[in-house]
C-alpha cells in the first residue's frame, strides 16, 4: 500500500494505492489519524489506486470518520473503482461518508 499526502486549500487530499486489507489496515489507520491530528480542515481520502478493501480497511476509516465528525470536520472519500463502491454500498458505508 502507498499513500500520498497534498494540501489543497485547507484541506488534506490523501491519495491510497493498493489494498486496505488486513496487513494494511494498522498502518492506513495510522496515517489517517496523523493527518486527523495535524489538520485542522477536512480530509478527502481517493481511493482511485484501492483495488480491494477489507473489513479492516473499513474499520480504518470509520475510526478516522467518528475522530473528524467528534472535531465537526468532514472526511470524503473520492473515485472509488465499482466493485470498492458495491463493498460500501452492501456494508451500509456508504451512508456514513460523503463520496465524490
Amino acid at each position: 500500500m502507498h499513500i500520498e499526502r497534498e494540501q489543497v486549500g485547507s484541506d488534506v487530499v490523501l491519495k491510497v494505492a493498493g489494498r486496505l486489507d488486513t496487513p494494511n489496515a494498522k498502518p492506513f489507520e495510522a496515517s489517517l489519524m496523523e493527518v486527523v491530528s495535524m489538520t485542522d480542515g477536512g480530509i478527502v481520502v481517493n481511493l482511485a489506486g484501492v483495488d480491494y478493501v477489507s473489513s479492516s480497511g473499513l474499520r480504518a476509516l470509520l475510526v478516522a470518520g467518528k475522530a473528524m465528525r467528534g472535531a465537526k470536520r468532514k472526511l470524503a472519500l473520492s473515485s472509488l473503482q465499482p466493485q470498492i463502491r458495491e463493498v460500501f454500498d452492501i456494508s451500509g458505508f456508504s451512508t456514513l461518508f460523503e463520496i465524490n
